[in-house]
């Protein structure tokens, strides 16, 4: 004979309180773990658009420096070109000079010319050297300090 046993309603309380309990804690577990997982999933979004833009930085600063050094190039070669041009022309000048002293003065006027030319085009050189450096770090500069102030931020948060 089985006999039934009645429930009290304090072991029923009890009973349903000691589920409860782990079903909550659960619950409170599966929910801290969704939020932490969209915090890394928010995290490694924004660490991954972090190192695209790194990339694009990166690039862009590899073109400015490739076209700047393409044109200082350019215009060493020009440079170049123009003086050796000039120095035909003087050096036919002073093959046809009838005088010792004629040839001597013509001479001088093209050192003369030369390393004040020399003065000018290394001035200009310089000046498209330090133009070239600064425009191509320019873009991984920017990043750099958009990084800092993203990372400084959250810090401070």
């Amino acid at each position: 004979m089985t006999a039934q046993k009645k429930v009290e309603p304090k072991a029923a309380a009890k009973a349903t309180e000691s589920v409860e309990t782990p079903v909550a804690l659960g619950q409170e577990q599966v929910a801290a773990a969704v939020k932490a997982g969209t915090e890394v999933f928010k995290n490694y979004e924004e660490v991954i658009a972090l190192g695209k833009d790194n990339v694009e930085a990166v690039v862009k600063a590899n073109t400015l420096f490739v076209n700047g050094v393409k044109d200082l190039n350019k215009e060493i070669f020009a440079m170049a070109q123009a003086t050796l041009e000039e120095n035909a022309v003087m050096t036919k000048k002073v093959l046809s000079c009838t005088s010792f002293q004629d040839a001597v003065a013509i001479q001088n006027d093209l050192v003369k010319a030369n390393y004040e030319k020399a003065m000018i085009e290394s001035r200009k050189i310089t000046d498209m050297t330090v133009k070239l450096a600064e425009g191509a770090t320019a873009p991984i500069t920017k990043q750099v300090n958009l990084a800092v102030e993203k990372f400084t931020k959250e810090l401070a948060a």
